[in-house]
């Protein structure tokens, strides 16, 4: 339980840096590159976070008029930078 706790916060905290900008301080990302800070600028919230060595992954999810939408993400833990996106719903 303190495990999942952890990775929790762990996770929280990640996701406020990318929202400051702290981790994306390297090359910025190509505008048409997604990432987790643009999901989450786009009224996205992360619904599940976990970290694994190196990467933290997330499922970021909307409501649309549409539907939901589930989103996941692969985050390179030392840099912070986003290495892949995929709409799975």
């Amino acid at each position: 339980m303190t495990a999942k706790i952890l990775k929790l916060a762990a996770a929280t905290v990640f996701a406020a840096m990318v929202m400051a900008g702290v981790a994306e301080a390297q090359t910025p990302a190509p505008a048409d590159k997604p990432t987790v800070a643009k999901y989450l600028a786009d009224g996205y919230t992360v619904q599940r976070s976990d970290i694994g060595n190196p990467f933290l992954q997330f499922i970021l999810q909307k409501s649309t008029a549409s539907g939901q939408v589930l989103v996941w993400c692969s985050v390179q833990v030392q840099t912070g930078e986003t290495s892949s996106c995929r709409t799975i719903k």
